[in-house]
């Protein structure tokens, strides 16, 4: 039995003395703290990124409608020409007649050759 006792308490320090001292528990500790923060400077910089995409596209739509609303500004106060000359109807051009064939007569007079 003391035997077995003792044996346990060797092992047990043995367990003891194979963890992590406490200095590889203060690296692992900042490991994890520098971890997390490069995660937030990352969102972060990805929603800066977002916004500066969504003002951009804000500005371009604001441009183009503006550019359109001009556009229409313009079209309105310039009146189109009407034309003093009356415009003559097109002819419609008649389809060709396709050409007969010539018939053959064959050496006999008055019998003609079937094709």
């Amino acid at each position: 039995m003391k035997k077995l006792f003792a044996l346990l308490l060797l092992a047990g320090m043995c367990f003891v003395a194979c963890g992590p001292s406490a200095e590889e528990k203060a690296k692992e500790e900042q490991r994890i703290k520098d971890s997390i923060a490069q995660v937030e400077a990352d969102a972060k910089a990805a929603a800066d990124a977002e916004a500066a995409r969504l003002a951009e596209e804000q500005r371009i739509a604001e441009e183009h409608a503006k550019a359109e609303a001009e556009a229409q500004a313009n079209t309105k106060t310039t009146t189109p020409k009407k034309s003093t000359t009356t415009a003559q109807p097109e002819k419609k051009a008649e389809p060709a007649q396709p050409a007969q064939p010539a018939e053959k007569t064959s050496r006999k007079s008055g019998a003609k050759q079937v094709n």
